[in-house]
């Protein structure tokens, strides 16, 4: 009795284990890819219908890992699609477009550390889509 009672604390225990956010972070960072690759391909044609692409999945993959500010996710993501949205109708040119994911990041930081979370562990977008890597920048970058 004693144990299958250890078992079942084991495998509880596992259960309700912590998710590896740097897992999820690159999880989010391929789906994201692989959508800006499509776009680029021609296959999507727009700066928005690539945001869209990338949003919903990658919003399924945090809420299914109880990421524990969905709100916060949800307006990082929103705001996402609004840049995207912005550069499509030419209200802001596309080499503009960084700087204001940046300011976006920025902000869903802030309201992390509002929130009391580490910013550093609950960051959803450390990790930038680059076209090709020439030289190595202060935050961490994946190659498309």
């Amino acid at each position: 009795m004693a144990k299958l009672f250890a078992a079942a604390s084991v495998f509880a225990l596992a259960a309700c284990a912590a998710p590896n956010w740097t897992s999820i972070d690159r999880q989010a960072f391929t789906i994201r890819a692989a959508c800006e690759r499509r776009h680029a391909n021609g296959l999507i044609p727009t700066e928005l219908a690539t945001e869209r692409c990338a949003s919903g999945t990658i919003r399924r993959l945090y809420a299914d890992a109880h990421y524990p500010q969905m709100d916060v996710l949800d307006r990082y993501l929103e705001r996402r699609e609004a840049i995207a949205y912005a550069v499509d109708r030419k209200t802001i040119a596309p080499s503009d477009a960084p700087v204001k994911l940046a300011e976006a990041e920025t902000e869903q930081i802030a309201a992390l550390q509002q929130h009391g979370l580490d910013p550093v562990i609950y960051d959803t977008a450390p990790y930038r889509v680059m076209p090709a890597c020439p030289r190595f920048s202060l935050t961490t970058t994946l190659c498309n």
